[in-house]
C-alpha cells in the first residue's frame, strides 16, 4: 500500500526485513508479551491499596508513601522513548528480556525492603525494567504477526494489560488482607521467572537483523530522559505542592527547555535520531500519539476519583472496590480480543473514534451521582468505559507500529507508550484541580463550623474530603452531609470534563488516523 505522507528514509535507514521465525513462534510471543504486560500494568495500581499497611510496617510518612508510587511512574515515563529506540539498534528481544529480569529482581528487593528508602529506590528500578518491557512489547508483536493475526494478538495484549490495571485494587486488597503487603511484590517472582525463561527459549532472536542500524543518539537519550522526568515530576507534584511552588515551577520550566533542546537535536541529526520527527508527517502516527494521550487522560485520569468515591465516601474495602470494578474490567476482556473482527467492519480510525465516543457517553451517564447515590449509579458508566477500552486500545496499539517502517517499530512503540503516563498525570492533575475547587466552593469554613467542626480544623477536614477521608466527620452529621454533597458535585464535574475530552478525541482520531497510511510489513506471518 502506498504511503505518500511518510518520510523517506535515508540510504542507511533502508528498511531491513525482520528475520523473525513467526511460524515457529506460534502463540508464544503473545503469551509472553501479555504476561509481562500484566505484571507491569498491575504494578501501577496494586501498590496504592497497600500504602496504609506499608506505612504501618515501615513507619513511613505521607511524603515517603507518595514517593513509593512516584518513583516507579517517573522512572517508567522517563525511559520509555529511550528504551524503544535503543531496542531498534540492539534487538527488541534483548531489551525486553533484560527488562523483565530487572523488574523481577527489583520486585524481590521491594518485598524484602527493610525501610521506606530502600523500597523507594527499588520501585525506581522496577520502573526502569517496566519501561524496557513496555517500550518493546508492541514492536515484538508487530514483528511476530501480520494482518488480522497481528491485530488479534495486540487486542489480547491490550485487553489483558488494561484489565490488569483495573484489577489492581481487587488483587492488591486480597493479597494485603490475606498475606501481607510484601506479597504484592512476591507474586511477581514466579511469573517474571517464567517470562524471562520463555523469552530466551521461545522468542525469535532479532539481534542480527538490527546490526548496523547506526550509532546511538546519546545526546537525545540524555535530553529525553531528563526532560521527560522533569515534566512528569512537575505534573505529578503540582497538585500536591501547588503550581506556584518553586520546585514545581523550576522542573516544569526546565523540562520544557530540555524538550525544546531535544527537538532541535533530533532535527539536526535525523539519521541517528532517538525519535525521528519525520514520523509526525504521517497523520495516523500523530493521531496515535494524540489518542494515547487522551486515552489515559479520560480513563486512568478518572479512575483514582472513582476509587476515592467507592472507598472513601461509600466505605468499601479495597477488595470490595475491586469486585465492583469488575463491571469495567470484564467488558475490556470480552471486547479487546475481538478487535480483529471489529477491524473487518471499521477502519482503525473509526474503531478508535467509536471507542472514545462510547467513553464520552459512559462518563455522561455518571453525571447524576449525588450524596445519596449507591455505587450502581455508576454501573452503566463502568460497563461503557470497559467497552470503550476494548474498542480503542487494540487498534491504537496497532496503528502506532503499523504506519511506520519496520526498523522504526521500537521507536514508535516507545513514543506511543511515552504519552500514557503523561496522560495519566495530566488527567489526575486536571481532575484534582476541578474537585478541589468545587469542594472549596461548596464546603466553606462557615458550613463546616455550623456543622460542628472546630474552626482550627476546617482546612485539614476540607483537604481530607478531597482525598476521600470522611471519617473525621463521622461525629458531625450535618457537616458530613455537606461534605458528601460537595465531593459528589466535584466528581460530577470531573466526569463532565472527561466526557468533553473523550468526544473531542473521537473527532480528532477519526479525522487523523487513515487506512491509507498503513505501512506494508516486512515480517512473515505468524503461524
Amino acid at each position: 500500500m502506498v504511503q505518500p505522507t511518510s518520510p523517506t528514509p535515508s540510504t542507511s535507514d533502508t528498511p531491513v526485513p525482520e528475520p523473525v521465525a513467526a511460524a515457529a513462534a506460534g502463540r508464544w510471543p503473545v503469551i509472553l508479551v501479555s504476561g509481562a504486560g500484566i505484571l507491569m500494568t498491575l504494578d501501577v495500581t496494586i501498590v496504592n491499596v497497600a500504602l496504609p499497611a506499608i506505612a504501618e510496617d515501615l513507619g513511613a510518612r505521607l511524603a515517603g508513601l507518595q514517593w513509593v508510587v512516584s518513583a516507579y511512574t517517573l522512572a517508567f515515563a522517563a525511559l520509555l522513548l529511550a528504551a524503544g529506540s535503543v531496542s531498534d539498534r540492539i534487538g527488541r528481544r534483548r531489551v525486553f528480556g533484560a527488562g523483565v529480569a530487572l523488574f523481577t529482581l527489583a520486585s524481590a528487593a521491594c518485598a524484602t525492603a527493610p525501610d521506606v528508602g530502600t523500597l523507594i529506590a527499588c520501585r525506581g528500578v522496577q520502573g526502569i525494567g517496566a519501561a524496557m518491557v513496555m517500550a518493546t512489547s508492541l514492536a515484538l508483536l508487530a514483528s511476530a504477526y501480520a494482518g488480522s493475526t497481528r491485530q488479534t494478538a495486540i487486542g489480547v495484549y491490550s485487553g489483558l494489560s488494561g484489565a490488569a490495571a483495573a484489577l489492581g485494587p481487587l488483587v492488591g486488597g486480597g493479597l494485603v488482607d490475606g498475606l501481607g503487603w510484601r506479597w504484592i511484590f512476591l507474586i511477581n517472582l514466579p511469573v517474571g521467572a517464567v517470562v524471562v525463561l520463555g523469552t530466551w527459549l521461545r522468542l525469535p532472536d532479532d539481534s542480527t537483523s538490527v546490526a548496523g542500524r547506526g550509532r546511538l543518539d546519546l545526546a537525545g537519550v540524555l535530553l529525553a530522559i531528563v526532560g521527560l522526568f522533569a515534566l512528569n515530576y512537575a505534573v505529578i507534584k503540582g497538585p500536591d505542592k501547588g503550581w506556584a511552588d518553586p520546585v514545581v515551577v523550576g522542573t516544569l520550566t526546565g523540562g520544557a527547555v530540555l524538550v525544546v533542546a531535544f527537538v532541535l537535536v533530533e532535527m539536526a541529526r535525523p539519521r541517528i535520531a532517538l525519535l525521528d520527527l519525520r514520523l509526525f508527517r504521517i497523520p495516523s502516527f500523530s493521531g496515535a500519539i494524540l489518542a494515547s494521550l487522551f486515552a489515559r487522560i479520560t480513563s486512568f485520569g478518572l479512575l483514582p476519583f472513582l476509587i476515592l468515591w467507592l472507598q472513601g465516601m461509600l466505605g468499601n474495602s479495597p477488595f470490595r472496590t475491586g469486585v465492583k470494578m469488575l463491571a469495567l474490567t470484564i467488558p475490556i476482556l470480552v471486547v479487546a480480543p475481538l478487535s480483529g473482527l471489529v477491524l473487518r467492519v471499521l477502519t482503525p480510525g473509526q474503531a478508535i473514534g467509536l471507542g472514545f465516543a462510547v467513553a464520552g457517553v459512559g462518563t455522561l451517564t455518571m453525571l447524576p451521582v449525588d450524596a445519596d447515590s449507591s455505587w450502581t449509579v455508576m454501573l452503566p458508566g463502568f460497563v461503557l468505559l470497559g467497552i470503550s477500552g476494548g474498542l480503542s486500545f487494540p487498534p491504537l496499539m496497532g496503528v502506532a507500529v503499523g504506519v511506520v517502517p519496520a526498523e522504526r517499530a521500537g521507536m514508535a512503540s516507545g513514543a506511543t507508550n511515552m504519552f500514557f503516563p503523561l496522560g495519566t498525570s495530566i488527567g489526575v492533575a486536571a481532575g484534582g484541580a476541578l474537585l478541589t475547587a468545587r469542594v472549596g466552593d461548596e464546603l466553606g469554613g462557615d458550613v463546616l463550623v455550623r456543622g460542628g467542626v472546630p474552626e482550627g480544623a476546617v482546612d485539614q477536614v476540607r483537604d481530607g474530603v478531597v482525598s476521600g477521608r470522611f471519617e473525621p466527620l463521622s461525629e458531625h452529621p450535618a457537616a458530613l452531609d455537606s461534605a458528601r454533597e460537595a465531593f459528589t458535585a466535584g466528581l460530577a464535574q470531573v466526569c463532565l470534563l472527561m466526557s468533553v475530552l473523550a468526544f473531542a478525541a473521537a473527532v480528532l482520531c477519526t479525522w487523523l488516523i487513515r487506512d491509507g497510511d498503513r505501512h506494508e510489513p516486512h515480517e512473515a506471518k505468524a503461524g
